[in-house]
């Protein structure tokens, strides 16, 4: 290992990585028993002491955090500087504990499950939680006046597939210490897992209302894999948008991210708004040459969801930018059924193509962009609320055999036209459906307007709509896509 920071860099932990995989998988000990038994409660009363922060001299400053409860293997934490590559080490004196006699119960060694960097988002002299890297792969980062919600993953590993996932974890952090008045941090990793180790370099530039993340990354496959996802995506999703509310729920709306927001070329922007399936369901999008894709939260008032704690309404949206390595592939959306706001049931990634095992390692990078949900830096306009029901077709129908769909769009090109523009609807369901009605107009609020539309399945299948604004042949929106039940009394399945 290289001696000074300027020498040490990612090949550093590419060479480990390598050697890594060269070697059958061997996961990290686990820690004692008692401590993987508390509860989350419990746990959550562990807490670094503020006093013994690393960096508080600098702009950035790092709080690691113990293991314990479902972080069960500890990780290994180093600091770079100019003159030396260090160890942090466990030290239980610099944390508090529930209780004296937990406290005692505590091994001298038991490590860190990972840690957290804080940062004067705000712009203030007083400190924010920045980002934390705890379990697995995972790293949530947060912009200004934010809490955490969706969160990135270093890789996907058979995400969605009978065989079940696999979960491999990030198990060294080298911290490059940055200089007091830098506005970058600069984190490497060392991943590793059952079927492939990995090294990455993460690159964190806040500013304010965003915070940008670059990603450099190589994986090294242990075997073959059936499926790798780069640049993995989490969020939870129960219900709020379309549907029904499950019973006994109060909240109007629980849900970290409303929609799958993905740029799949010049000017081709397609919106696809999530939903708690009653089963696991998996989406898969040609995305050849995508240039970006994210989790949106684009719901920013209390009101759709009345949630003093949980504050859904300031969870980010989180944007990847792609560079090299996304060329053929696609985009994979499973989602899983949940009954409750505790899971992240929602996983968003991009796969390759190309073969990946032994003999064909895996480059690639990304920026990771953190903040509201203008973070993908869209041009067109936006769908900001999604309206469905179902229908009848006649008047005398006894059951509803049609659905009505109202999608509410807003910003972009739709900014500053005149109520009585010709503003008209593409509305493509390759078959699925029938469009029985439709209309354009504007809403009382400028630059709103609203497509109304009656579908009517015409039996071949789950419905799928693609719908588009538009003046004659100039687009204007997003396209909103989704997929409806041909039987529309399954309808009332969806959340």
């Amino acid at each position: 290992m290289s001696s000074t920071a300027n020498a040490f860099g990612l090949n550093d932990v590419v060479i480990q990585a390598k050697q890594l995989a060269s070697s059958g998988y061997q996961p990290v000990p686990k820690i004692p028993e008692t401590l993987t038994q508390i509860d989350k409660s419990t746990y959550g009363r562990i807490a670094f002491k503020p006093s013994a922060q690393l960096w508080s001299s600098s702009r950035f400053s790092v709080l690691p955090i113990a293991a314990g409860y479902i972080y069960q293997r500890p990780v290994e934490l180093y600091e770079v500087t100019p003159q030396s590559v260090a160890p942090i080490v466990f030290d239980k004196g610099q944390f508090d504990w529930p209780s004296p006699s937990f406290a005692q119960s505590v091994p001298a060694n038991l490590g860190f499950a990972g840690f957290s960097v804080d940062y004067p988002l705000s712009g203030q002299d007083a400190k924010d939680l920045l980002l934390t890297f705890l379990g697995g792969t995972q790293l949530s980062v947060v912009a200004a006046n934010q809490v955490e919600g969706a969160h990135a993953r270093g890789v996907a590993i058979d995400t969605g597939l009978p065989q079940g996932e696999q979960f491999p974890m990030f198990t060294k952090f080298w911290l490059v210490r940055p200089d007091p008045a830098d506005h970058h941090m600069t984190i490497y990793a060392l991943l590793d897992g059952q079927s492939l180790t990995g090294a990455y370099e993460f690159v964190i530039r806040p500013d304010g209302e965003r915070v940008s993340v670059h990603v450099t990354a190589s994986l090294f496959p242990r075997t073959r894999i059936a499926r790798v996802g780069l640049a993995p995506l989490s969020t939870m999703y129960f219900y709020g948008q379309i549907g029904q509310r499950p019973a006994g729920q109060w909240r109007p709306g629980v849900f970290e991210s409303d929609g799958l927001l993905m740029h799949l070329g010049e000017g081709n922007w397609v919106y696809r708004s999530l939903r708690n399936p009653s089963e696991l369901r998996i989406n898969q999008f040609d995305a050849d040459g995508i240039r970006g894709f994210g989790f949106m939260q684009r719901q920013k008032r209390f009101c759709y969801f009345e949630d003093v704690l949980a504050r859904y309404e300031k969870r980010p949206s989180l944007w990847i930018t792609t560079e090299a390595g996304f060329g053929k592939g696609k985009i994979v959306l499973v989602q899983i059924p949940t009954n409750s706001d505790l899971h992240e049931n929602q996983i968003v990634f991009f796969q390759p193509s190309d073969t990946v095992d032994a003999d064909h390692p895996v480059s690639f990078a990304y920026t990771l962009t953190v903040g509201d949900s203008s973070v993908a830096d869209e041009p067109l306009a936006e769908v900001r609320r999604p309206m469905i029901g179902t229908a009848k077709v006649n008047v005398d129908d006894k059951t509803d055999k049609a659905y009505r769909i109202n999608l509410d769009f807003a910003g972009g090109k739709l900014g500053g036209l005149a109520p009585n523009s010709p503003v008209i609807a593409q509305i493509d369901t390759g078959g699925t459906a029938n469009v029985l009605e439709q209309a354009v107009v504007p809403l009382p609020e400028p630059g709103h307007w609203r497509l109304s539309m009656m579908l009517a399945p015409t039996g071949r299948g789950e419905i799928h709509v693609d719908a588009t604004l538009a003046i004659g042949k100039k687009v204007l929106s997003e396209t909103w896509r989704y997929e409806l039940p041909s039987d529309t009394s399954r309808f009332g399945l969806i959340r």
